[in-house]
């Protein structure tokens, strides 16, 4: 007998969904997390009672739950409205078309998609600057003053359906299973392209995920090839400059880019300290770097910190400087902590630098093949 399958269906098609509410008390949710609950994989605090009727056999557990670096999360159809996913945290039952996301990660794979959250996570200083403008119009979840943890009151004011995070503390989890269904997915690493396919997997835009990404892709062969004949083996250096701190970036946030997708050559500096290495100003005197994109942070530190940099008889000898091969970065949040738009506005960035003549061409492989498998 042919087992029957149920499709995920079109919006439109979609006459009406039965979608619990979640309404707990706010107090409730500042409480530790229920007894019993041991670690963020070892439960499932937001599966309904139906899921232990409809669930599949047991299978061998798998060396990396989805969700986690590199594994698609795991979406199973219970009936038209309702679906089941795996996910670094367990499992959750979710509506099949969540229309009211609390993003505390992954904003940017979502408008990318064309899917804007109706809340997403914000420092003090508000959305990240490379997001804000796509962001106008949705609620900022903050910390809690004095911890790392959301606004819980702002989540449950805001009744969602969904709550995205890459948080896997226990406890917090916990905490936002009483308010909405969560699915928590990894943010491992800046080459872990299948975050966009789990986010459009998730809300029902897969093709738009894979197109998304095809473009990613074409954009980041292409900058490749056009830096590899340009500049060559000539070093380039991500450089930050924070409080009364200098840090040249490894195989870390922007470096990661750089080195790991793009190919560049890494300073010598960091042979023996492949994440990153602090400098002192003497140490400047070692920066064989011959193109360096800098980062100062908006403070008075970071800005007198600076300005005395430059004055400092080493940094006139660090070759791109002597060459004039300084390259400021202004919204400095896409280098640090990027979703895919955000590494996709670095490339641009990295080839207006250095091959500026060749960017149109860079854009333009990114457009076609976007173009080659938009729904």
């Amino acid at each position: 007998m042919t087992p029957l399958v149920i499709r995920r269906r079109s919006r439109s098609q979609i006459q009406s969904t039965s979608i619990s509410t979640w309404q707990p008390a706010i107090a409730l949710l500042l409480i530790a997390a229920l007894v019993g609950f041991v670690g963020c994989a070892a439960g499932d605090a937001s599966a309904s009672p139906s899921d232990t009727a409809q669930q599949s056999p047991q299978r061998e557990p798998a060396s990396q739950p989805p969700g986690s670096a590199g594994v698609p999360i795991v979406v199973t159809p219970l009936n038209e409205n309702r679906w089941r996913v795996e996910h670094l945290c367990g499992t959750s039952e979710i509506p099949a078309w969540p229309t009211r996301i609390c993003a505390l990660a992954f904003a940017d794979e979502m408008l990318a998609i064309g899917m804007p959250p109706a809340a997403a996570s914000s420092s003090a200083t508000g959305f990240p600057d490379y997001l804000r403008p796509q962001l106008e119009g949705v609620v900022p979840v903050y910390q809690m003053l004095g911890t790392m943890l959301p606004d819980f009151e702002t989540i449950v004011q805001l009744q969602p359906d969904l709550i995205l995070t890459s948080n896997t503390d226990p406890q917090t989890y916990a905490q936002l299973s009483k308010i909405a269904p969560v699915v928590v997915l990894q943010r491992s690493s800046w080459d872990d392209q299948q975050r966009i396919l789990d986010v459009g997997n998730l809300l029902g835009k897969e093709q738009q995920a894979q197109a998304v990404l095809a473009a990613y892709q074409a954009q980041v062969a292409a900058a490749k090839a056009i830096l590899q004949q340009k500049i060559g083996i000539q070093p380039v250096s991500f450089f930050r400059v924070f409080g009364r701190q200098m840090y040249i970036h490894g195989h870390t946030r922007g470096g990661l880019l750089l080195y790991d997708e793009l190919g560049l050559k890494p300073p010598a500096l960091l042979n023996d300290s492949p994440r990153g290495y602090m400098l002192s100003p003497e140490a400047l005197l070692q920066l064989d770097a011959e193109h360096l994109f800098v980062a100062a942070e908006n403070n008075l530190g970071a800005q007198r910190s600076w300005e005395s940099l430059l004055s400092h008889p080493a940094w006139q000898r660090v070759p791109a400087v002597k060459q004039k091969h300084v390259y400021p970065i202004q919204a400095q949040h896409q280098w640090l902590v990027p979703g895919i738009q955000g590494k996709s506005r670095m490339i641009d960035e990295i080839v207006a630098a250095l091959a500026p003549e060749s960017l149109a061409e860079v854009q333009q492989a990114a457009t076609a093949a976007y173009e080659a498998q938009r729904p």
